[in-house]
């Protein structure tokens, strides 16, 4: 094997285990197979091949791919599909993305703030400490 080749068969990414989400992230990002592949500089066979799992992809084809599909993650094409908000997307995602992002959050927060939970650490019982005993009279 050449210094070529070597390197080559470093950059080579593992197959998932599991489901890869370059063909969602794709259609997310709204390009054809064949636009994808002029961004890229592959062929459209070639995009096929990986969103299909019957090629495997090298890392600079992930994150060449994540740039153009503008992923918040160079790891979310194996990661999870774009309808997966995931926290990155409040940093690093598109406006869009962010926006989604904090509105779930909000959400969230205001849900477990204001729950009817007895355990919840934001009632407030009047009776002082967290076992009812106001230690400081």
């Amino acid at each position: 094997m050449n210094a070529e080749e070597k390197g080559h068969a470093a950059m080579k990414a593992k197959s998932p285990t599991g489901p890869v989400y370059f063909k969602e992230w794709r259609i997310h990002a709204g390009y054809s197979q064949e636009e994808l592949a002029l961004i890229l500089d592959v062929n459209a066979a070639t995009v096929s091949r990986i969103e299909t799992q019957k090629r495997d992809f090298v890392g600079s084809y992930l994150f060449r791919f994540a740039k153009a599909c503008n992923c918040p993650s160079p790891g979310d094409p194996v990661g999870r599909p774009p309808s997966q908000i995931s926290i990155d997307a409040l940093f690093r995602g598109n406006a869009e993305d962010r926006r989604r992002a904090e509105e779930i959050l909000t959400a969230a927060i205001r849900s477990s703030l204001w729950s009817s939970d007895e355990s919840s650490l934001w009632k407030n019982d009047g009776k002082g400490g967290e076992d009812g005993n106001d230690k400081t009279s």
